[in-house]
Protein backbone atom coordinates (compact mmCIF):
# COMPACT_ATOMS: atom_id res chain seq x y z
CA UNK A 1 0.00 0.00 0.00
CA UNK A 2 1.52 3.30 -1.11
CA UNK A 3 1.45 6.67 0.69
CA UNK A 4 -1.25 8.01 -1.68
CA UNK A 5 -3.46 5.01 -0.88
CA UNK A 6 -3.13 5.75 2.84
CA UNK A 7 -3.95 9.44 2.33
CA UNK A 8 -7.05 8.58 0.28
CA UNK A 9 -8.24 6.01 2.85
CA UNK A 10 -7.87 8.53 5.68
CA UNK A 11 -9.69 11.17 3.61
CA UNK A 12 -12.58 8.76 3.02
CA UNK A 13 -12.89 8.03 6.75
CA UNK A 14 -12.84 11.77 7.59
CA UNK A 15 -15.69 12.44 5.17
CA UNK A 16 -17.68 9.39 6.29
CA UNK A 17 -17.26 10.37 9.93
CA UNK A 18 -18.30 13.97 9.25
CA UNK A 19 -21.30 12.72 7.31
CA UNK A 20 -22.87 11.46 10.55
CA UNK A 21 -23.00 15.05 11.80
CA UNK A 22 -24.14 16.40 8.43
CA UNK A 23 -26.98 13.86 8.15
CA UNK A 24 -28.48 14.64 11.57
CA UNK A 25 -31.55 16.49 10.24
CA UNK A 26 -31.98 14.22 7.21
CA UNK A 27 -32.17 11.07 9.36
CA UNK A 28 -34.89 12.72 11.45
CA UNK A 29 -36.84 13.96 8.42
CA UNK A 30 -37.14 10.78 6.35
CA UNK A 31 -37.97 7.13 7.09
CA UNK A 32 -34.62 5.25 7.05
CA UNK A 33 -35.21 3.10 3.94
CA UNK A 34 -36.71 6.03 2.01
CA UNK A 35 -33.64 8.10 2.83
CA UNK A 36 -31.35 5.34 1.57
CA UNK A 37 -33.44 4.89 -1.59
CA UNK A 38 -33.39 8.61 -2.41
CA UNK A 39 -29.64 8.62 -1.85
CA UNK A 40 -29.05 5.72 -4.25
CA UNK A 41 -31.31 7.38 -6.86
CA UNK A 42 -29.24 10.57 -6.70
CA UNK A 43 -26.01 8.58 -6.94
CA UNK A 44 -27.20 6.62 -9.98
CA UNK A 45 -28.43 9.78 -11.72
CA UNK A 46 -25.15 11.59 -11.05
CA UNK A 47 -22.82 8.79 -12.15
CA UNK A 48 -24.58 7.09 -15.06
CA UNK A 49 -24.00 9.86 -17.68
CA UNK A 50 -20.25 9.87 -16.95
CA UNK A 51 -19.50 6.14 -16.78
CA UNK A 52 -19.15 3.50 -19.42
CA UNK A 53 -21.18 0.32 -19.46
CA UNK A 54 -20.28 -2.23 -16.84
CA UNK A 55 -18.43 -5.38 -17.88
CA UNK A 56 -20.07 -7.57 -15.24
CA UNK A 57 -23.37 -9.33 -16.08
CA UNK A 58 -26.41 -7.41 -14.88
CA UNK A 59 -27.76 -10.31 -12.82
CA UNK A 60 -24.46 -10.41 -10.93
CA UNK A 61 -24.49 -6.64 -10.34
CA UNK A 62 -28.08 -6.87 -9.07
CA UNK A 63 -27.07 -9.59 -6.61
CA UNK A 64 -24.00 -7.66 -5.48
CA UNK A 65 -26.05 -4.46 -5.14
CA UNK A 66 -28.47 -6.23 -2.84
CA UNK A 67 -25.85 -7.76 -0.56
CA UNK A 68 -23.33 -4.89 -0.62
CA UNK A 69 -25.78 -1.97 -0.72
CA UNK A 70 -29.52 -2.38 -0.31
CA UNK A 71 -29.58 -5.00 2.45
CA UNK A 72 -26.71 -3.86 4.72
CA UNK A 73 -27.30 -0.13 4.28
CA UNK A 74 -31.02 -0.48 4.92
CA UNK A 75 -30.42 -2.64 7.99
CA UNK A 76 -27.78 -0.28 9.38
CA UNK A 77 -29.88 2.88 8.93
CA UNK A 78 -32.91 1.15 10.43
CA UNK A 79 -30.80 0.02 13.37
CA UNK A 80 -29.31 3.47 13.95
CA UNK A 81 -32.84 4.92 14.00
CA UNK A 82 -33.83 2.52 16.80
CA UNK A 83 -30.83 2.51 19.14
CA UNK A 84 -28.48 5.12 20.68
CA UNK A 85 -25.95 6.51 18.20
CA UNK A 86 -23.00 5.76 20.51
CA UNK A 87 -24.01 2.11 20.82
CA UNK A 88 -24.71 1.80 17.09
CA UNK A 89 -21.37 3.33 16.17
CA UNK A 90 -19.56 0.99 18.54
CA UNK A 91 -21.36 -2.09 17.23
CA UNK A 92 -20.57 -1.07 13.65
CA UNK A 93 -16.89 -1.69 14.39
CA UNK A 94 -17.67 -5.42 14.40
CA UNK A 95 -17.51 -5.12 10.60
CA UNK A 96 -13.74 -4.79 10.71
CA UNK A 97 -12.69 -8.10 12.33
CA UNK A 98 -15.58 -9.93 10.64
CA UNK A 99 -14.68 -8.63 7.18
CA UNK A 100 -11.00 -9.39 7.68
CA UNK A 101 -11.82 -12.94 8.81
CA UNK A 102 -13.88 -13.43 5.62
CA UNK A 103 -11.03 -12.03 3.52
CA UNK A 104 -8.56 -14.43 5.12
CA UNK A 105 -10.95 -17.34 4.55
CA UNK A 106 -11.17 -16.38 0.85
CA UNK A 107 -7.40 -16.06 0.51
CA UNK A 108 -7.30 -12.25 0.23
CA UNK A 109 -4.46 -11.76 2.69
CA UNK A 110 -3.33 -14.16 5.36
CA UNK A 111 -3.55 -13.90 9.16
CA UNK A 112 -0.53 -13.07 11.26
CA UNK A 113 -0.07 -12.02 14.85
CA UNK A 114 0.90 -8.46 13.98
CA UNK A 115 -2.29 -7.83 11.98
CA UNK A 116 -4.42 -9.33 14.73
CA UNK A 117 -2.64 -7.26 17.41
CA UNK A 118 -3.09 -4.07 15.38
CA UNK A 119 -6.80 -4.72 14.86
CA UNK A 120 -7.33 -5.37 18.58
CA UNK A 121 -5.47 -2.17 19.50
CA UNK A 122 -7.53 -0.12 16.99
CA UNK A 123 -10.83 -1.59 18.25
CA UNK A 124 -9.85 -0.66 21.82
CA UNK A 125 -9.18 2.89 20.60
CA UNK A 126 -12.58 3.03 18.88
CA UNK A 127 -14.28 1.90 22.08
CA UNK A 128 -12.49 4.61 24.07
CA UNK A 129 -13.53 7.28 21.53
CA UNK A 130 -17.19 6.30 21.78
CA UNK A 131 -17.17 5.88 25.55
CA UNK A 132 -19.65 3.86 27.56
CA UNK A 133 -22.75 3.59 25.38
CA UNK A 134 -26.32 3.63 26.58
CA UNK A 135 -28.08 0.30 26.08
CA UNK A 136 -31.51 1.88 25.90
CA UNK A 137 -33.51 1.20 22.79
CA UNK A 138 -34.83 -1.78 20.88
CA UNK A 139 -32.92 -5.04 20.66
CA UNK A 140 -33.83 -5.16 16.96
CA UNK A 141 -31.93 -1.91 16.45
CA UNK A 142 -28.70 -3.31 17.89
CA UNK A 143 -29.09 -6.57 15.97
CA UNK A 144 -29.69 -4.85 12.63
CA UNK A 145 -26.59 -2.65 13.03
CA UNK A 146 -24.33 -5.65 13.76
CA UNK A 147 -25.73 -7.92 11.04
CA UNK A 148 -25.90 -5.15 8.42
CA UNK A 149 -22.34 -4.02 9.12
CA UNK A 150 -20.97 -7.56 8.93
CA UNK A 151 -22.79 -8.28 5.66
CA UNK A 152 -21.35 -5.08 4.14
CA UNK A 153 -17.81 -5.86 5.29
CA UNK A 154 -18.03 -9.43 3.96
CA UNK A 155 -19.03 -8.13 0.53
CA UNK A 156 -16.02 -5.81 0.45
CA UNK A 157 -13.81 -8.89 0.60
CA UNK A 158 -15.84 -10.71 -2.07
CA UNK A 159 -16.30 -7.88 -4.62
CA UNK A 160 -12.79 -7.97 -6.15
CA UNK A 161 -13.17 -11.71 -6.77
CA UNK A 162 -16.52 -11.66 -8.58
CA UNK A 163 -16.67 -8.43 -10.61
CA UNK A 164 -14.68 -7.05 -13.52
CA UNK A 165 -15.51 -3.40 -12.80
CA UNK A 166 -14.10 -0.89 -10.33
CA UNK A 167 -14.37 2.68 -9.12
CA UNK A 168 -17.06 4.90 -10.62
CA UNK A 169 -18.23 2.29 -13.11
CA UNK A 170 -18.79 -0.33 -10.41
CA UNK A 171 -20.51 2.06 -8.02
CA UNK A 172 -22.78 3.41 -10.76
CA UNK A 173 -23.85 -0.11 -11.68
CA UNK A 174 -24.48 -1.10 -8.07
CA UNK A 175 -26.46 2.09 -7.40
CA UNK A 176 -28.74 1.57 -10.40
CA UNK A 177 -29.75 -1.82 -9.06
CA UNK A 178 -29.85 -0.82 -5.37
CA UNK A 179 -32.26 2.09 -5.98
CA UNK A 180 -35.38 0.05 -6.84
CA UNK A 181 -34.45 -2.64 -4.31
CA UNK A 182 -34.43 -0.18 -1.39
CA UNK A 183 -37.44 1.83 -2.58
CA UNK A 184 -39.56 -1.30 -2.90
CA UNK A 185 -38.51 -2.30 0.62
CA UNK A 186 -39.46 1.20 1.83
CA UNK A 187 -42.93 0.95 0.26
CA UNK A 188 -43.46 -2.44 1.90
CA UNK A 189 -42.12 -1.66 5.39
CA UNK A 190 -42.56 2.12 5.85
CA UNK A 191 -45.31 4.71 5.66
CA UNK A 192 -45.59 8.50 5.37
CA UNK A 193 -43.40 8.85 2.27
CA UNK A 194 -45.22 11.80 0.68
CA UNK A 195 -45.51 13.70 3.97
CA UNK A 196 -41.79 13.25 4.62
CA UNK A 197 -40.86 14.48 1.14
CA UNK A 198 -43.19 17.51 1.35
CA UNK A 199 -42.24 18.53 4.88
CA UNK A 200 -38.46 18.03 4.69
CA UNK A 201 -36.58 21.30 5.20
CA UNK A 202 -34.11 22.71 2.65
CA UNK A 203 -31.37 21.87 5.15
CA UNK A 204 -32.45 18.22 5.23
CA UNK A 205 -32.47 18.05 1.42
CA UNK A 206 -29.03 19.67 1.34
CA UNK A 207 -27.78 17.03 3.73
CA UNK A 208 -29.23 14.31 1.52
CA UNK A 209 -27.33 15.76 -1.46
CA UNK A 210 -24.11 16.01 0.53
CA UNK A 211 -24.43 12.42 1.71
CA UNK A 212 -25.16 11.16 -1.82
CA UNK A 213 -22.63 13.20 -3.81
CA UNK A 214 -19.75 13.59 -1.35
CA UNK A 215 -20.22 10.86 1.23
CA UNK A 216 -21.19 8.28 -1.40
CA UNK A 217 -20.18 9.18 -4.99
CA UNK A 218 -16.76 10.58 -4.11
CA UNK A 219 -15.88 8.32 -1.19
CA UNK A 220 -17.22 5.02 -2.49
CA UNK A 221 -15.64 5.60 -5.89
CA UNK A 222 -12.27 5.91 -4.16
CA UNK A 223 -13.08 3.03 -1.79
CA UNK A 224 -14.07 0.59 -4.55
CA UNK A 225 -11.01 1.51 -6.60
CA UNK A 226 -8.75 0.82 -3.61
CA UNK A 227 -10.52 -2.35 -2.46
CA UNK A 228 -9.83 -3.89 -5.89
CA UNK A 229 -6.06 -3.69 -5.49
CA UNK A 230 -5.31 -3.44 -1.76
CA UNK A 231 -5.69 -6.61 0.37
CA UNK A 232 -8.86 -6.44 2.46
CA UNK A 233 -7.02 -7.08 5.73
CA UNK A 234 -5.05 -3.87 5.07
CA UNK A 235 -7.90 -1.61 3.99
CA UNK A 236 -10.75 -2.57 6.35
CA UNK A 237 -8.95 -1.48 9.58
CA UNK A 238 -9.12 2.11 8.32
CA UNK A 239 -12.86 1.98 9.05
CA UNK A 240 -11.91 2.22 12.73
CA UNK A 241 -10.95 5.87 12.12
CA UNK A 242 -14.61 6.69 11.44
CA UNK A 243 -15.78 6.97 15.09
CA UNK A 244 -12.98 9.40 15.92
CA UNK A 245 -13.69 11.59 12.89
CA UNK A 246 -17.43 11.44 13.66
CA UNK A 247 -16.94 12.64 17.24
CA UNK A 248 -14.54 15.35 16.03
CA UNK A 249 -17.06 16.48 13.41
CA UNK A 250 -19.74 16.65 16.10
CA UNK A 251 -17.48 18.96 18.11
CA UNK A 252 -16.62 21.20 15.16
CA UNK A 253 -20.03 21.30 13.45
CA UNK A 254 -22.57 20.75 16.21
CA UNK A 255 -20.77 22.11 19.27
CA UNK A 256 -20.79 18.74 21.03
CA UNK A 257 -18.23 18.43 23.85
CA UNK A 258 -14.74 17.24 22.94
CA UNK A 259 -13.68 14.60 25.42
CA UNK A 260 -10.28 13.39 26.54
CA UNK A 261 -11.43 9.98 25.33
CA UNK A 262 -11.41 11.25 21.72
CA UNK A 263 -7.77 12.31 21.96
CA UNK A 264 -6.62 9.14 23.73
CA UNK A 265 -8.76 6.80 21.63
CA UNK A 266 -7.76 8.50 18.38
CA UNK A 267 -4.09 8.09 19.24
CA UNK A 268 -4.65 4.40 20.05
CA UNK A 269 -6.49 3.84 16.74
CA UNK A 270 -3.59 5.41 14.83
CA UNK A 271 -1.16 3.24 16.79
CA UNK A 272 -3.14 0.13 15.86
CA UNK A 273 -3.15 1.09 12.17
CA UNK A 274 0.59 1.78 12.35
CA UNK A 275 1.16 -1.74 13.67
CA UNK A 276 -0.71 -3.16 10.67
CA UNK A 277 0.84 -0.90 8.03
CA UNK A 278 4.43 -0.60 9.24
CA UNK A 279 6.69 -2.14 6.54
CA UNK A 280 7.74 -5.68 7.34
CA UNK A 281 11.48 -6.22 7.28
CA UNK A 282 13.74 -9.21 7.44
CA UNK A 283 17.48 -9.59 7.70
CA UNK A 284 19.54 -10.40 4.67
CA UNK A 285 21.18 -13.81 4.51
CA UNK A 286 24.65 -12.22 4.47
CA UNK A 287 25.39 -9.31 6.78
CA UNK A 288 23.06 -7.55 9.15
CA UNK A 289 21.53 -4.90 6.91
CA UNK A 290 17.72 -5.22 7.03
CA UNK A 291 15.99 -5.52 3.68
CA UNK A 292 12.34 -5.10 2.89
CA UNK A 293 10.38 -8.34 2.75
CA UNK A 294 8.90 -9.21 -0.66
CA UNK A 295 5.30 -8.19 -1.09
CA UNK A 296 3.01 -11.09 -2.06
CA UNK A 297 1.14 -10.63 -5.32
CA UNK A 298 -2.28 -9.03 -4.95
CA UNK A 299 -5.41 -10.67 -6.23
Amino acid sequence: MGPLDIVLLVLVQIIWGANYAVQKDAIAAFPPLLLVGIGYAIIAAALTPFTRRTHSPQWKLALLAFFSGALPTGMTFYGLAHCPVSLGTLLMQMQVPFGIAVAWALGRGKPDLRNIAGIVVAIVGAAIVIGVPSFEGEVWGWSFVVVGSCIWASCQAVLPMVTRDEGLRLYAGLSRHATPQVLIASIVFETGHLDAIRNASPLAWGEVLFGALIGAVLCFSLWYKLIMRVPADKILPFLLLMPATGVLAGWLMLGEPLSLGLLIGGAIIIAGLAVILWPRTTRATIGIVPVEAPVPPEI
